[in-house]
């Protein structure tokens, strides 16, 4: 019987989910969503600011992942 893994998985990274001590970077409220930016810093935002700032974003680029 063959255990290895296909090569195609196995360089698949899982994000770690969001905790409930990442907070807004805006308002402070509890972040349900963790913004990749292309520079590779990342931002945490509530719903709220997350829908208000999802296009633009997305237009540079960066990568959004929601905890829900």
């Amino acid at each position: 019987m063959n255990t290895t893994t296909p090569a195609g998985n196995r360089d698949l990274a899982v994000p770690a989910p969001l905790t409930r001590l990442e907070r807004c970077d805006r308002c402070g409220a509890g972040a349900l969503v963790k913004v990749t930016l292309t520079s590779g810093g990342e931002l945490h935002f509530c719903g709220h600011h997350a829908r208000k700032h999802a296009a633009r974003l997305l237009e540079i680029g960066a990568g959004l992942r929601s905890a829900l």
